[in-house]
């Protein structure tokens, strides 16, 4: 008879050796030995870890190595998981065992050989109140229920609570496929999102009944969360990420949270996008996606564009008779503003600050963290450097200037062009904001939000929170008031999706305001015509997208177009740009980005997509197989253009 052949992907990420192995499986092992269970395999003469993917009869191979040992019989990898991880593999150029470490945790086994734990049926939910207050909001709960897989990028009205609940809405979508007899996944962007949208989740569904799934709850909670979703216990799992690859049983619904978060951005090869992996995940498996986000991405704008999601947002007018109305003021004007010279903020804003107190909390959002976001020379206003390395100087406390780069913290810091000690600080941060707030208005509660000292919650009484994007504290009944300063610094980082960011972040404050007849307003320091301003106060982030997908596509840009960022050392992209003709591929650079550091762009057609990937995988093949020299690395779909 023919030997039973173990087919394996072994742990090496080397492009030219992405492909299964066969291995014949010993009479000793052929039971342990099923499909999705972990192996020890010799591999170019020494012992590598590798997953059993399938079983067949025979080999083309006349010879065939033997299955060393199996790790665990736990089936963690299935066909489908298999199946996803090499379709994002394949759709970022990557390998598959790069893929697979992102999606799959480590084994722990102790986790693995211990009782588990019984995991209750969901509870139903609510009768929904979020979603049907937009249009076919009630019939995409309704498709949902009924086992259908609709495709949705929800724009949620950025006001507190109500139609603005984003969280409450993507319950409402989870309930109704949970109805149906389906399982849920939940993408959040950081922990400390995901602590709240958990506890959200289980309040409603029951505390056993939610998964987490995230790295930072520990090595053996992950495990024994991703071991429940593969054996069909745990229906709604919650995480960052590696949720996006959670494998539950007959998954129904699969929802990414604040979509352009950059955190959703895996910082790891081949670099994966959580929004990307969802909708890999919902074509593949003919399973529903929900994009929820106070702001639109230009990615799920395009995906609106070329019909593949659909689009659930208010129109501007009726969204505006529901947020709290946002009015712009120009920061340029603060030098000639009497009131504004002893204070960080135009007088329009002080008055802004007073008169909100009145009634509740006020959310101050600034850019940068610390006390100086950047230092001048007080003289010839020329950037402060480290005399260490050259990096900026700034400072997390009063008096203390540090490095950004180095954390080197000069003594005594002396100009190198004028040669004076004097410093200055054009970006005050967080820190100075609160203390100089606090000043202006002594009595008044002042919060500070922002690097290690962020809060979750602030009191519902008169109080000034400065805070960071991202690091605003929760109000019970929403703010009072929202004032977003320096609006000119958000704007003008040197980065592809600064404006975009930007109506992200301010949206996003937005949101935690009170609607218009509770009092809330939002006032926001920044250049009024700006078209990322107008999109705030004109509560528009959907015709901002739109405008900026039509920008990206006239300058050839992602996501209007397909790109390929390959950055490394010159010889190293010399090399690989030889190892394919790219014919009917335009080719931007190489250009030098750094010190021994070139880049160039690969771009084609939407239409050319799957062909540019291709191509580029095997360019990355043929160079790890001839062994070629250098640093170099494959970014596909890079979310910036510039090294960060």
């Amino acid at each position: 008879m023919s030997p039973r052949v173990a087919r394996v992907a072994v742990d090496v990420p080397l492009a030219h050796l992405d492909r299964l192995f066969d291995y014949e499986v010993p009479d000793s092992l052929a039971e342990a030995a099923v499909p999705g269970a972990r192996v020890k395999v010799p591999f170019a003469g020494t012992m590598r870890d590798g997953w059993l993917i399938e079983l067949a009869d025979g080999s083309d191979l006349a010879s065939l190595a033997k299955l060393h040992r199996v790790v665990s019989s736990e089936p963690l990898l299935s066909a489908e998981l298999h199946g996803l991880i090499r379709a994002v593999a394949d759709h970022y150029a990557g390998s598959w065992s790069d893929v697979a470490r992102l999606a799959v945790p480590p084994r722990h086994a102790a986790t693995e050989k211990a009782p588990q734990r019984e995991w209750p049926a969901p509870r139903a939910a609510p009768d929904a109140t979020v979603l049907p207050a937009y249009p076919d909001g009630d019939a995409l709960l309704r498709t949902l229920a009924a086992g259908n897989a609709p495709r949705v990028a929800w724009q949620v009205a950025p006001v507190c609570n109500g139609p603005g609940d984003l969280v409450g809405g993507v319950i409402e979508a989870a309930d109704a496929t949970l109805r149906s007899g389906r399982s849920v996944v939940v993408v959040v962007p950081t922990a400390r999102e995901l602590a709240h949208v958990l506890g959200r989740f289980r309040q409603v569904f029951g505390h056993g009944a939610v998964g987490a799934l995230a790295a930072e709850n520990g090595r053996s909670a992950r495990y024994r969360t991703f071991l429940a979703a593969s054996r069909g216990q745990a229906r709604i799992v919650v995480g960052t990420r590696s949720a996006a690859y959670a494998p539950v049983a007959n998954p129904g619904l699969i929802a990414v949270i604040d979509d352009g978060h950059d955190a959703h951005a895996e910082l790891r090869a081949p670099h994966p996008h959580s929004r990307a992996v969802a909708v890999v995940r919902a074509a593949r498996q003919n399973t529903a996606l929900l994009l929820a986000a106070h702001a639109r991405s230009t990615d799920a704008q395009a995906l609106v564009a070329r019909g593949w999601l659909r689009d659930l947002s208010l129109p501007p007018a009726e969204a505006r008779r529901l947020i709290a109305p946002a009015r712009a003021v120009d920061d340029r004007d603060r030098e000639r503003d009497p009131a504004a010279i002893a204070l960080r903020v135009p007088s329009v804003a002080f008055r802004f600050l007073r008169d909100h107190l009145a009634t509740g909390p006020v959310l101050v959002q600034v850019p940068m963290a610390g006390y100086d976001a950047a230092l001048d020379c007080a003289r010839c206003l020329n950037r402060a450097v480290c005399g260490a390395c050259g990096g900026p100087l700034r400072a997390r406390a009063k008096g203390e200037p540090q490095c950004a780069v180095c954390g080197h913290r000069p003594v005594r810091w002396t100009c190198p062009h004028c040669h004076t000690g004097t410093l200055r600080a054009p970006l005050p941060g967080a820190a100075r904001t609160a203390e100089e707030l606090a000043r202006a208005f002594p009595g008044v509660l002042a919060v500070n939000s922002s690097a290690d000292r962020i809060r979750d919650e602030v009191p519902d009484e008169p109080a000034i929170v400065v805070a960071t994007p991202g690091a605003e504290p929760a109000a019970p009944t929403g703010y009072a008031g929202v004032l977003i300063l320096d609006g000119e610094v958000t704007l003008a980082r040197a980065e592809l999706r600064a404006a975009e960011e930007a109506v992200r972040r301010w949206t996003n404050a937005a949101a935690l305001a009170r609607g218009p007849r509770d009092g809330g307003s939002v006032l926001i320091v920044g250049p009024p015509q700006h078209p990322a301003v107008q999109a705030l106060v004109r509560a528009d982030p959907v015709g901002f997208a739109e405008r900026e997908l039509a920008d990206r596509a006239d300058a050839g840009l992602t996501p209007a177009v397909k790109l390929v960022r390959l950055v490394g050392q010159p010889e190293a992209l010399r090399d690989f740009l030889d190892n394919d003709d790219w014919a009917g591929v335009d080719i931007l650079g190489p250009t030098e980005v750094g010190p021994d550091r070139w880049a160039a762009l690969l771009r084609v057609p939407m239409a050319q997509a799957r062909d540019l990937t291709a191509r580029v995988k095997s360019a990355a093949a043929i160079r790890s197989a001839r062994k070629e020299r250098g640093l170099l690395g494959i970014h596909v779909d890079p979310e910036a253009l510039e090294d960060r």
